[in-house]
């Protein structure tokens, strides 16, 4: 006889952080892996390791994003974005984002970062 199986069904208390972000920028898409701290901008060049998700193939330059433009950070499951003081800014659903503050990021909310907008999909698989 086998054991039932019993599946944990989350309150609304309970939060798990997704596995991967998903970027939608126009028709094309940029998956990473979920890490505690990332930062996202553009690279000058191959060596420039301050970013950890280049954006500089979807224009991010010509579009004013910043080198280091923002932090996403995962704190007891919730993913928060802070706009790194850049020149441009960066808005979450068309409200800007003052600098050094951390605001909640949730499933297909739409970062400006700059002039270039990405909606953020979060991937629990």
């Amino acid at each position: 006889m086998s054991e039932p199986r019993v599946q944990r069904v989350l309150s609304s208390d309970d939060q798990v952080a997704p596995k991967k972000y998903e970027f939608r920028i126009d028709s094309r898409r940029l998956v990473v892996q979920v890490e505690p701290d990332l930062i996202v901008g553009r690279r000058n060049d191959e060596s420039d390791d301050d970013v950890d998700i280049d954006l500089s193939r979807f224009g991010a330059g010509e579009q004013g994003v910043s080198r280091r433009h923002v932090q996403l950070l995962v704190e007891a499951g919730d993913v928060f974005v802070t706009d790194l003081k850049t020149t441009n800014g960066t808005r979450l659903n068309g409200k800007p984002l003052r600098s050094g503050q951390p605001y909640r990021l949730r499933d297909s909310d739409e970062l400006e970062l700059g002039r270039l907008r990405l909606t953020v999909r979060f991937l629990w698989a």
